[in-house]
């Protein structure tokens, strides 16, 4: 078990794809966090400018702030990082050889999920980072005075990040195995967020059906798990991870997240260990 983890550590390490998806992703986190806000406070009139304005770009409020990115645009990439965990073996036909030199099928499913959740914790502490270095810039170009959260905030916020990337790129990974490769699984993961989601919750408020269903969505309990932890009751500054509702309770939404976790690591186990790789 030790060997293959190491082994799929290795793999995550040396592929490219892993590296460009944290640049894109540290680079999204201060752009839509805080670079656009940020010229849109530069934008408005001196005198329409209120202190309120500035306060979702100061270090006191990074968690709230950086949080909100992770239900959504940054749960694609975990999600694209899932599937090519998974897809890529598939597509250069090495399950059969891997299957062939390790002990058995679960081993080797359970080796690569631990090595991608492992991958994803680095992900969220270098956003929350980015996200505190472009905060202190801010602070200081304003002349405000520079405070952080409680480090029990902190690890809240970057456990609660790296839960939703896990989340996503669980269901990347499940989609990988069910298509057999990469574009296909990716393709529907992206649809799935961008359009079976947007529209469903968007119908939501006047179908009540959808309004029920869409409290099962991944981004709906993503965001009513981050809720507690921000400042605003919508979250994404009207970017592509606006989100107003609708909200579950929070403990609702962990034990539901937790449910999908556990559903897709096992459905993807269980596929495998009794599927023919061919």
């Amino acid at each position: 078990m030790i060997s293959s983890l190491q082994a799929d550590l290795l793999l995550l390490r040396k592929r490219t794809a892993t590296w460009v998806l944290l640049a894109v992703s540290m680079i999204l986190s201060v752009v839509f966090t805080y670079a656009f806000p940020y010229t849109s406070y530069l934008e408005t009139a001196a005198n329409q400018r209120t202190p309120a304005d500035l306060q979702p770009l100061l270090p006191q409020n990074v968690v709230s702030s950086v949080l909100g990115g992770f239900p959504f645009y940054f749960g694609m990439f975990a999600l694209i990082l899932g599937v090519l965990q998974f897809g890529s073996e598939f597509s250069w036909n090495t399950f059969k050889t891997t299957f062939m030199q390790r002990s058995n099928r679960a081993t080797v499913v359970l080796s690569k999920i631990i090595a991608l959740i492992i991958t994803l914790s680095i992900f969220a502490a270098s956003v929350f980072l980015t996200g505190a270095v472009a905060s202190v810039i801010v602070a200081t170009r304003e002349g405000a005075a520079i405070s952080w959260p409680s480090a029990f905030d902190f690890v809240k916020g970057i456990a609660a990040g790296w839960l939703l990337l896990s989340l996503w790129a669980l269901f990347g990974v499940l989609l990988a195995v069910l298509s057999r490769g990469i574009a296909l699984a990716m393709g529907l993961g992206i649809v799935y967020g961008l359009v079976i989601e947007g529209l469903v919750t968007g119908f939501g408020d006047s179908i009540k059906l959808l309004h029920d269903i869409s409290e099962a969505f991944l981004r709906t309990n993503g965001y009513s798990l981050i809720k507690p932890l921000q400042i605003s009751s919508s979250t994404g500054n009207g970017g592509p991870g606006f989100f107003s509702g609708p909200f579950v309770n929070e403990w609702q939404a962990l034990i539901v997240i937790a449910g999908y976790l556990l559903l897709f690591a096992g459905a993807s186990a269980l596929v495998i260990a009794r599927r023919d790789v061919n």
